[in-house]
């Protein structure tokens, strides 16, 4: 993960997804997608406040949990004493070959530095035959809608962001756009599929809304804006009106197998 990523997450981490449960909603879904078996070793890859282990534990898995921000690690290692917690890099895992059964990432692939780099720790440290997993923001997918038909909020959100991103410096915000299929192949899986995983997060008014924005990932974005436009941005989340204040998405789960037998 490059270093303005990192940070970021490790300044956020203290209020990461605690304004509403968006990444922990995607993580159960996600969870469900993959369905890891029980038993099975399962290493979540930049875990952040433990979206997919929470749900992995649950089903009984064996679960290593790593994030490149010691803040989100040390909430990690406080909440989840049953999973096995450090702070490492995605891009250079310091984990033996051939350990775990799945391995999984929820919205962490496309703030690497090198997302590849990632796709390959995670083919090396999985047993032949084991699965990786992955979503994130920028992935693009063959299929499937970023925005639900019916999400009127999640719409004029992206259209606010869409409009605002005009205003960023060249080399502003973060996460890469990266090709799903490429990234797996290229890093030797096979059987590629894709699920989607779907949530609906209501909130109570648009200052909740704000408040999360700066919780996460979207706050780069944000923190990028030349100032004027920055405070303009803020007041336009705040005036934002749609019939119901649901944030719905659908992102695309995207995994593929490594060659061979031998995991759970």
């Amino acid at each position: 993960m490059n270093g303005s990523a990192w940070e970021l997450f490790d300044r956020v981490a203290a209020d990461y997804d605690e304004v509403v449960p968006f990444f922990a909603s995607f993580g159960t879904a996600i969870i469900a997608a993959i369905d890891p078996p029980p038993g099975c070793r399962f290493l979540d890859l930049g875990a952040g406040r433990g979206a997919l282990t929470a749900p992995a534990l649950a089903r009984g898995c064996a679960v290593t949990a790593v994030d490149a921000a010691p803040g989100m690690v040390r909430h990690l290692a406080a909440a989840y004493p049953d999973a096995a917690v450090h702070v490492m890099d995605a891009q250079a895992l310091t984990l033996a070959d051939d350990g775990f059964d799945v391995v999984a990432s929820s919205f962490a692939i496309h703030v690497l530095d090198d997302p590849a780099a990632g796709v390959a720790e995670a083919f090396r440290v999985l047993k032949p035959g084991g699965r990786f997993a992955f979503t994130g923001g920028s992935a693009r997918s063959k299929g499937g809608p970023a925005v639900s038909g019916a999400d009127e909020l999640g719409v004029r959100l992206n259209e606010l962001f869409g409009e605002f991103a005009a205003h960023l410096p060249p080399n502003g915000s973060m996460g890469t756009p990266v090709d799903a299929a490429d990234l797996l192949e290229g890093a030797g899986f096979v059987d590629l599929r894709e699920d989607f995983a779907e949530v609906a997060i209501p909130f109570p008014d648009t200052e909740t809304l704000w408040r999360w924005s700066m919780t996460h990932g979207y706050r780069a974005f944000i923190e990028d804006l030349p100032a004027d436009r920055r405070a303009e941005f803020h007041d336009r989340v705040l005036a934002l009106r749609a019939k119901d204040l649901v944030l719905r998405r659908v992102t695309g789960v995207w995994s593929g197998r490594k060659p061979g037998f031998g995991a759970a």
